[in-house]
């Protein structure tokens, strides 16, 4: 999300991604409702992440992008190592227990500090699941399903 101005056409960003190398310098981005795609030329980590996007180089330029969704397309992101996924690409997935027994579709990611967790909707209605190791038993990206351990106490 683009957030206030700054001085030479750099736009504070709100991240949203630990995925840093997604912005870096040279990587394309798309902006706003249309999603016009846009060229990095630097992006300023930190305590007030900046971005420098190409066709911006005013106060006023960088101020009418307030409020303004940043995106990259799975398709153009940068490749994670074997096991992680992007959020985006988990939405939607099929969770089933180890039994086999069918638990909902993952709808939501909770960021909550210490780990993620899914929101599942299924026909029992809604499940948090923890996203750790003790119930993330396996993801299988090609059938699009998420296997868990039911533990104690996940079911509402």
């Amino acid at each position: 999300m683009l957030g206030a101005f700054g001085v030479r056409g750099e736009v504070r960003v709100r991240l949203e991604t630990d995925v840093l190398a997604n912005l870096e310098a040279g990587r394309r981005v798309y902006v706003g409702p249309s999603r016009t795609p846009t060229a990095v030329v630097a992006f300023h980590s930190g305590v007030k992440p900046r971005l420098k996007l190409q066709g911006i180089e005013t106060r006023e330029e960088a101020r009418d992008m307030r409020g303004a969704e940043i995106a990259v397309p799975l398709t153009e992101a940068v490749p994670l190592p074997d096991g992680s996924y992007y959020e985006a690409e988990m939405i939607g997935v099929r969770v089933v227990a180890l039994t086999g027994e069918s638990i909902g579709i993952l709808r939501e990611v909770i960021a909550t500090g210490s780990n993620d967790v899914y929101v599942v909707r299924g026909p029992d209605g809604e499940v948090l699941v923890p996203a750790i190791a003790d119930v993330v038993q396996g993801f299988d990206p090609e059938r699009r399903e998420l296997t868990v351990e039911l533990i104690e106490g996940l079911r509402a």
